[in-house]
């Protein structure tokens, strides 16, 4: 697995763990906001986003799945910021399910 670097700041909801813990606590997908490129690049920021199916994603530590992470529509690769989709665990109507 090649190793590529990026920010701590945007692993604020995943510091240890992998899919399959997400999984276990009832999560199907996560929300994978693009950040843009470095601060240094010319393209503009767009902050692009999708959902991303955890069954799709390796059973890696989430540093290094987050550190792979492309975005389709820009091209930037690691400048993304994770999280919960927590609309899927979450009855607005009666709370957690």
């Amino acid at each position: 697995m090649p190793w590529r670097r990026k920010p701590n700041s945007r692993l604020r909801y995943w510091s240890d763990g992998s899919p399959s813990k997400s999984k276990a606590a009832g999560f199907t997908t996560i929300l994978v906001y693009c950040v843009g490129p470095p601060e240094r690049d010319p393209r503009p920021r767009f902050w692009h986003w999708s959902a991303v199916k955890l069954d799709d994603l390796p059973e890696w530590d989430w540093y290094d799945i987050c550190a792979h992470l492309k975005c389709t529509q820009c091209g930037s690769v690691g400048w993304v910021d994770p999280r919960p989709n927590w609309g899927e665990v979450v009855d607005y109507n009666k709370g957690i399910r």
